[in-house]
């Protein structure tokens, strides 16, 4: 991934975080705004990149809309094979369909991407899908 692409959009993620904690919905707005619109814009370039649809999906209030920017930052993940990538979009995803209470596909997709996260060495990663793991079974 290229940096300054990285740099960017985590300063606009940094942006959103505190235009919310400051109670400012028109900077959080705007900032959500750039960081769609730059996404937008990779779509069509060599710099297109999971991490930019997925934190853009994290900061989409919109379950439906999450879900739908979430699929197009797995299906980029998948075609590159960036399995951090994959494991925490399906992350993302599963916490999604369980907010919106539909416990079986979350808990379908935490499992797959418990899968994947055996893969790598993000235990802080692998920790947070046993946790959504094992409350969705204590709610079965």
């Amino acid at each position: 991934m290229n940096a300054r692409l990285f740099d960017e959009v985590h300063e606009l993620a940094l942006d959103i975080v505190e235009a919310s904690s400051d109670h400012d919905k028109k900077s959080e707005w705007a900032a959500y705004t750039v960081l769609r619109e730059l996404c937008e814009y990779n779509e069509r370039t060599e710099h297109n990149h999971p991490f930019q649809w997925e934190t853009l999906g994290d900061f989409t209030a919109n379950n439906s809309k999450a879900v739908s920017i979430y699929q197009k930052a797995l299906d980029l993940a998948e075609d590159i094979d960036e399995i951090e990538y994959i494991a925490s979009i399906k992350l993302a995803l599963a916490e999604r369909y369980f907010e919106a209470e539909d416990c079986e596909r979350a808990y379908q997709l935490a499992f797959q991407a418990n899968d994947v996260a055996k893969k790598t060495d993000d235990l802080e990663l692998r920790q947070e899908i046993s946790e959504l793991l094992l409350e969705l079974v204590s709610k079965a």
